[in-house]
């Protein structure tokens, strides 16, 4: 799906060691910004609106981990991650307090089309659905004080189901607009399929637009779920960046998402009506030895060759995400979360 180049993996450690040491510094440097007169909430929602739909647009894109500090006893950090791109992020909807984008790769050597992650953003939440591992998201209200002024990000796989969410609120200062938030998150696309030895990356998200685009900043843990004694393993850094670019042709991306939207708007209802607020999502790993993604992209792909389909693969979406479904548990309306 992406290019990983491994013959730079000594050059970016460095690179990504000197990110965990200044992680500390990045973040005292922005709660000292932000408490010298720091606008207030109210004047600062349509910065914190231009600042969201800045990270919208054409990219090349490096993804940037290392496992930095190993925190049990014989554990061996992992190499680092290095990874390339070329994305589109797409603003699907904007209603003035909810902005909705879609990202969307083109991975030009193989001609091929991916449908990625999507992220969710609305101001002053009600609720989110929290990850608490094993394929589990629980709603969670926020309260009023922490959601006045604050922003949730939600993000959904590539096949729109939950993925993780976190609160915070946007600083701006001067040049810098960065939002932060924490949040459990599954395993990342990048380890889901090779690793089991952990369940949750308990993750630091920092968002900061850049002159050139903006960056993803993640300073992570793994956590173990179930251990007492030692639950996690390691401790980890990221750093993807998103530059704006002009020299990629990204006519096959707006191709396909013309074909497709439509599909993808109807799993997006699917879903809204599973993730409402009033109970527990819990998922199954495949179905019929098939996971999620497969059926999805499988349906995006019969629609391309035969449109007239639409109607009939409404019906495919509801039953697919319902035979994914673990039977739904209620919530009662006075369960909280972490926010």
């Amino acid at each position: 799906m992406m290019n990983t180049n491994n013959q730079t993996i000594n050059g970016w450690t460095t690179v990504l060691f000197c990110l965990a040491l200044c992680a500390c510094a990045t973040t005292a440097q922005q709660h000292c910004l932000s408490s010298s007169s720091a606008p207030t909430a109210e004047n600062t929602f349509e910065q914190d609106r231009k600042a969201i739909l800045a990270m919208s647009g054409e990219y090349s894109v490096k993804f940037q981990f290392a496992e930095t500090v190993a925190l049990r006893e014989g554990y061996e950090l992992t190499k680092p991650y290095l990874s390339e791109a070329k994305e589109i992020v797409e603003v699907l909807e904007d209603t003035g307090t909810r902005i909705d984008m879609q990202h969307i790769l083109w991975v030009g050597q193989a001609n091929r089309v991916v449908k990625h992650w999507r992220q969710t953003w609305v101001y002053e939440p009600e609720h989110i659905y929290e990850f608490r591992g094993k394929r589990t998201w629980v709603p969670s209200k926020i309260d009023p004080a922490k959601a006045r002024g604050a922003w949730s990000q939600t993000v959904y796989q590539v096949d729109d189901s939950p993925r993780y969410s976190g609160v915070g609120r946007w600083n701006h200062e001067g040049n810098l607009s960065s939002w932060e938030s924490r949040a459990w998150r599954p395993l990342p696309r990048r380890e889901y399929t090779k690793r089991s030895d952990y369940h949750v990356l308990v993750a630091r998200n920092r968002h900061t637009i850049t002159p050139t685009g903006w960056v993803h900043e993640q300073d992570n843990y793994k956590l173990v779920l179930g251990e007492k004694d030692k639950p996690v393993i390691a401790l980890e850094v990221g750093l993807n960046v998103y530059d704006r670019t002009t020299t990629v042709d990204f006519k096959p991306v707006r191709s396909y998402w013309a074909a497709t939207k439509g599909f993808w708007s109807d799993v997006r209802v699917a879903w809204a009506g599973v993730m409402d607020g009033t109970r527990t999502v819990q998922l199954k790993k495949s179905w019929k030895g098939k996971r999620l993604y497969q059926y999805m992209f499988g349906y995006a792909k019969a629609l391309q060759e035969k449109p007239e389909q639409r109607e009939a693969l409404k019906a495919k979406i509801k039953e697919t995400v319902g035979a994914f479904l673990v039977s739904p548990v209620a919530t009662t309306s006075s369960q909280t979360g972490a926010y």
